[in-house]
């Protein structure tokens, strides 16, 4: 597929890059139900509004710091449990993309804008579900939680999305939808736009824009409306 060559205009945007679990995927709630799953499973129980504040963190750094492992061979064991409970829910209910996403995510496709996904996911994960939905061919470049040091709120994915793309930081704009996500896009240097897929507007407050829904979103317009934050 080829990028449209038209001119965007001025807007100091040359990038766009999105989370992908909440932001284009309604996949938060066969994640839950993955987790509840192993922390049952190690004598733990993980209600939704104790879930809510791992969003977002590393599979790695969940289990090191909620359930307590720090052998190297117990996190890669519970890795794939954790990854075989997923594929075991999306087959019961299969993950659906958050409205109106693959509408966005195209017309981004199709501008000159640079398009990335930086999450927190594993790279098995993302494969799976981004193949289903067909939106992996969508994007320029894809890091994945595995791939950085730091997981969000640091702002390291995001920075090394950037560097994939060639993009300077300061020209890239994260759609997210978690405070966890837009304080590491924040940190990164970068302008953010929120969705409230899974949070509500007034815990997105650190972020330069926020909408409700892709439905009828221009991204012209919301380039337009970063430029003057």
């Amino acid at each position: 597929m080829e990028k449209k060559k038209e001119d965007i205009g001025d807007y100091g945007c040359k990038a766009i890059i999105f989370d992908m679990d909440g932001t284009l995927l309604e996949s938060t709630e066969a994640d839950y139900l993955a987790w509840k799953k192993i922390f049952e499973r190690y004598g733990k129980q993980l209600s939704y509004p104790d879930y809510v504040p791992i969003l977002g963190i590393r599979s790695k750094d969940v289990i090191t710091r909620f359930l307590g492992f720090t052998n190297e061979e117990d996190v890669r064991r519970i890795l794939v449990e954790k990854f075989n409970c997923f594929v075991e829910v999306t087959i019961e209910k299969p993950v659906q993309p958050v409205p109106f996403s693959g509408n966005f995510l195209q017309s981004v496709f199709h501008s000159p804008l640079k398009v990335g996904l930086a999450t927190s996911s594993r790279k098995e994960k993302m494969n799976l579900l981004l193949t289903q939905l067909g939106f992996k061919q969508y994007f320029d470049a894809i890091v994945t939680g595995e791939e950085v040091e730091n997981s969000k709120p640091a702002p390291d994915i995001f920075l090394k999305a950037a560097a994939r793309l060639g993009i300077n930081p300061k020209d890239c704009v994260v759609v997210e939808d978690g405070p966890i996500g837009v304080s590491a896009a924040k940190k990164a240097g970068m302008k953010c736009i929120a969705i409230t897929a899974t949070t509500p507007a007034e815990k997105l407050g650190e972020a330069d824009l926020i909408i409700t829904s892709y439905q009828d979103v221009d991204l012209y317009e919301i380039c337009r409306k970063l430029k003057e934050k």
